[in-house]
């Protein structure tokens, strides 16, 4: 009799942990291109007079983010020509505008990828040198363009 009690409580407790259930879940996470202004470039002003014989030169940055792997393009819009803020005066002033990445000089609508060191997660700085040339004949006043710049991924 203790013999059958023993194995009806042996079978008993084997029966109830015989089944067993699992399941899994994956998680994802999507990263997206992006870029971001950190620092947007400073105004530049200067008092130029027509009799200073040597060019006048000024800069200003841009300082941008990217995600690692972001590639896009940067361009920029620029006239070449200060005009006057008097409707009055007919007269411009002419200057250049040149653009470094990192350093390594650009051309508006240039690529821009990790191979140049954009998108490595670093902050990226987009400098631009403006010179306007010596002795320009212009009324007094104010004269003024404005350059837009875009950076597109």
């Amino acid at each position: 009799m203790k013999k059958l009690v023993a194995l009806a409580l042996a079978g008993a407790v084997t029966s109830t942990a015989a089944f067993a259930l699992s399941d899994d879940f994956k998680i994802t996470a999507t990263v997206a291109e992006k870029c971001v202004i950190n620092t947007n470039a400073a105004d530049i002003s200067v008092n130029y007079d027509p009799f200073i014989t040597s060019d006048y030169t000024d800069s200003t940055n841009i300082v941008f983010n990217c995600v690692k792997g972001t590639s896009g393009t940067i361009s920029w819009t620029a006239s070449g020509v200060l005009s006057s803020t008097d409707p009055a005066i007919s007269d411009t002033l002419s200057y250049s505008l040149s653009a470094t990445l990192n350093g390594s000089s650009i051309n508006s609508g240039d690529a821009f990828t990790d191979s140049n060191g954009i998108g490595s997660g670093n902050e990226e700085i987009l400098s631009f040198d403006i010179t306007i040339p010596a002795q320009q004949n212009v009324n007094v006043g104010t004269y003024e363009d404005t350059v837009t710049v875009n950076i597109v991924y």
